[in-house]
């Protein structure tokens, strides 16, 4: 039997008929059925919606369920890796959660320290297996003009928790005492209204698979 290019299919040609066992012929178009079921059924509605954790290889296509005017027949990966849902703001990670940046380097990361992701996205780093904190803040300052959004650590130097301000104003002539705060609580330091949230630790561990439309409906 010989092998089609695309999908790997055994078949019977011309040049191998005499050789094939008729046995194993059935058995192998019996595979083949099982591959064809596999390719005509992988279909979706949205590539945001696919499983997540699932490694797809270049030239894996996956079908429109609800092809229309405008949209696309299909969408093929044209960069092998692991399906992750892009990187959101405000959320909580768990210890082995994987994402996407928002802006794609390419790059698959895991949450290795769960925490609660910042209003903006971290620097995600590009070397393999290296780890970085959700936030990289400034350290905190007394009598201080804060503003909406700003990210502060403790004079301490610790960096295992963040201070997200939600309320502008001016910081306290004495540090607060952090320590004393729960996690996920507003409290007040002087006029500034600050949220104390856990830093995840994100370790890239490898690349993320790339979905490109293609067969534009007119």
């Amino acid at each position: 039997m010989e092998t089609t290019d695309g999908l790997k299919l055994n078949i019977t040609t011309e040049s191998s008929f005499e050789d094939d066992d008729i046995k194993n012929t059935i058995v192998q178009y019996g595979n083949n059925f099982s591959k064809l079921e596999k390719y005509l059924k992988d279909s979706t509605q949205s590539i945001e919606n696919l499983v997540d954790n699932k490694y797809y290889p270049i030239g894996h296509i996956m079908w429109n369920k609800v092809p229309a005017s405008g949209s696309y027949i299909g969408w093929v990966v044209t960069r092998e890796g692991i399906q992750a849902q892009k990187w959101l703001p405000n959320k909580n990670y768990s210890i082995g959660n994987l994402v996407k940046p928002p802006v794609d380097n390419g790059g698959l990361y895991e949450c290795v320290v769960d925490g609660k992701s910042s209003t903006t996205p971290p620097t995600f780093m590009t070397s393999l297996q290296q780890e970085f904190p959700e936030v990289s803040g400034k350290i905190w300052r007394k009598e201080f003009n804060y503003e909406v959004g700003d990210l502060v650590f403790p004079t301490n130097g610790s960096k295992t928790y963040y201070y997200l301000c939600e309320t502008a104003g001016y910081s306290s002539p004495t540090e607060p005492e952090w320590s004393s705060v729960q996690n996920d609580t507003a409290f007040i330091d002087n006029s500034v209204v600050w949220r104390k949230a856990k830093n995840i630790i994100w370790k890239k561990v490898g690349t993320n698979s790339e979905f490109r439309p293609f067969g534009k409906i007119e």
